[in-house]
């Protein structure tokens, strides 16, 4: 098996950088040739070659039942292939991080709004890939993928089952797993199913709700503690008594008494995001960090998508608050109307003050300025001049109306009428 190095070609894609490594297999950032666009192509380690025949072909069968899922909450599988020796999975490149990243970043318990959430979008991929007889077998935070989009995505579907109880339990103790394994996959000869992917999903909601894993310590500690369900429940938390109740139903040692399936679990969490007010529980004692950028891109998400319709999740507080806004939108129309109806004056009102306007007459008295300014043609008597008692008083409106005209003439003006 050749040296793993950037500028390396594995099929139809090209290495650029080593993202890192899981339980079966090293991941890098690559680019599709043909395609050009990012990929994410996960190799199968060395001693997984070498040592089991076994991993190459579980390797590239479980890549072949993940291509044929096709859900938004899981990564999907674009191609695999075997490049001297190198068998690869080329999928699809998700631009985010993993919950395990937020998880180490932040100490608090999350609110009740974040753990439904979170529930509801990874039981959607999980009743998918459960449909298709696909089970995951590593749920846990690190497999668990918020993109810069805001969707969540499971990643490494059913790549990581192996057989046998004891190595299955070596396996997993490498990469750090037991905190999240269902207790039947501690007895030997046990096959990991969905009611195991459903415990798993359950203690992450734990960790969200409490802030801290339900068992911690030495792997015989970790062991007992998932064997006896011990886990603490009574732990502060700002999550509701109905969540924390769907959590514990979800971790039950017993797997008979945990939800049938991935899909009640989806109608559980739904129906608790839309029964409550879920979004303001507790209070929140950490400082915001950009490292969180993407959690509260997909938390501020109110829709999430199943069997390929938009579900948009709304809590009784916000519908409350809608009605709220409508009825006050509505009242403020009402009192507009009143009011405003009230005091919009009439046309009548806009008429009635005003006063008519002086340029009606005033053509009659200027025509007592023309005349002498032609005396020749004064002999014929025009019918203004004959009233020689009227040619005072009209001159005084004359100036008030038209305050713009020449200073009024002489008095000497008034003249013709003594010539008769």
């Amino acid at each position: 098996m050749s040296e793993l190095a950037p500028g390396r070609i594995l099929g139809p894609a090209i290495l650029e950088r080593f993202i890192g490594e899981g339980m079966v297999g090293t991941v890098w950032l690559g680019r599709h040739r043909s395609l050009d666009i990012p990929v994410a192509i996960k190799v199968l380690r060395e001693d997984k070659v070498r040592n089991n025949g076994r991993y190459r072909e579980r390797f590239k069968r479980e890549a072949r039942l993940a291509a044929t899922i096709d859900h938004p909450g899981i990564v999907r599988v674009l191609d695999f292939g075997d490049e001297e020796g190198v068998p690869y999975i080329i999928m699809e490149y998700v631009d985010g991080a993993s919950l395990d990243k937020h998880l180490k970043r932040r100490k608090d318990p999350f609110t009740d709004h974040t753990v439904l959430r979170v529930l509801l979008a990874a039981t959607q991929a999980l009743s998918a890939a459960h449909a298709q007889g696909i089970i995951h077998r590593d749920i846990k935070p690190a497999n668990l993928i918020l993109s810069s989009k805001g969707i969540l995505k499971i990643a490494d579907l059913g790549l990581a089952r192996i057989d046998g109880g004891a190595t299955l339990t070596q396996e997993r103790v490498a990469v750090g797993s037991p905190a999240y394994m269902a207790p039947e996959c501690f007895q030997e000869g046990h096959v990991a199913d969905a009611a195991s992917d459903i415990y798993s999903l359950g203690v992450v909601a734990y960790y969200l709700a409490f802030g801290r894993l339900p068992y911690d310590g030495s792997l015989q500690d970790v062991m007992r503690g998932h064997l006896s369900g011990s886990a603490d429940f009574t732990r502060p938390t700002r999550c509701l008594p109905k969540t924390i109740s769907l959590v514990r139903r979800m971790m039950a040692t017993d797997k008979r008494l945990r939800p049938a399936n991935a899909n009640d679990v989806v109608l559980e969490a739904r129906r608790l995001l839309q029964g409550g007010d879920t979004s303001r529980i507790g209070k929140n004692t950490s400082g915001s960090s950009s490292d969180l950028a993407n959690l509260s891109k997909f938390l501020a998400s109110s829709s999430s998508e199943i069997d390929g319709r938009t579900i948009v999740h709304t809590t009784k507080r916000e519908r409350r608050l809608v009605w709220v806004i409508l009825v006050g939108i509505i009242a403020l129309a009402i009192v507009g109307m009143v009011y405003f109806g009230a005091k919009a004056p009439t046309a009548v009102s806009h008429l009635s003050p005003m006063k008519p306007e002086p340029t009606v007459a005033s053509p009659a008295p200027l025509a007592a300025p023309v005349a002498p300014s032609a005396p020749p043609a004064a002999a014929p008597p025009p019918p203004t001049v004959a009233v020689p008692p009227q040619a005072p008083a009209a001159a005084a409106p004359d100036e008030d109306a038209l305050p713009t005209t020449a200073t009024p003439p002489d008095p000497v003006d008034p003249a013709p009428p003594q010539a008769p």
